[in-house]
């Protein structure tokens, strides 16, 4: 695992997941460097507002990215306008070939949970097959955390994958 837990949500996507800055060590130009590498220029944060005022989060990277603050409850399923705010975010950002990421505190359960939503929207998968596409990829995430903390059932999270809809970008 990369100090930023970077990596693409699906084969040649322009949206990555990632952990805070700071997570698994390094500092905030350790984490903006890693994504600069990678061509994103947008980054969209899904820490709670508590979370992203302890670790002074987006602004701390807010001159070299491109911002979007969606907060998210740890361990818990975004409602779906929160939810469908964050899919706008990286619509935006990727519209005309941007790269965004999309974190929050370890880059698995609440970045799980977006890009899952953002492959059945932008790329059209069923919801069962984007939560198995991003648990499975090269750098895996946990869409299921919220199931799996008792804070949702596995109906739930299809059903908020499912509302996203598909931006018919196949």
């Amino acid at each position: 695992m990369n100090r930023a837990n970077l990596g693409p949500v699906a084969p040649d996507a322009a949206v990555f997941g990632a952990c805070r800055p700071g997570h698994l060590g390094g500092d905030v130009d350790a984490w903006t460097a890693a994504l600069a590498d990678r061509g994103v220029d947008t980054v969209c944060c899904l820490l709670s507002a508590g979370e992203a005022s302890r670790w002074k989060l987006p602004d701390r990277y807010a001159d070299a990215f491109e911002t979007a603050h969606v907060p998210i409850r740890d361990r818990h399923l975004p409602s779906p306008d929160r939810l469908r705010r964050a899919l706008e975010r990286l619509d935006a950002a990727t519209a005309d070939g941007g790269r965004a990421a999309v974190h929050c505190n370890a880059g698995l359960g609440r970045t799980g949970v977006v890009a899952a939503a953002w492959l059945v929207h932008d790329r059209g998968l069923a919801p069962a097959d984007a939560v198995t596409a991003v648990e499975n990829a090269p750098v895996p995430r946990a869409p299921r955390e919220a199931v799996r903390d008792g804070n949702a059932t596995e109906a739930d999270l299809l059903d908020l994958l499912a509302r996203v809809g598909t931006h018919g970008k196949r």
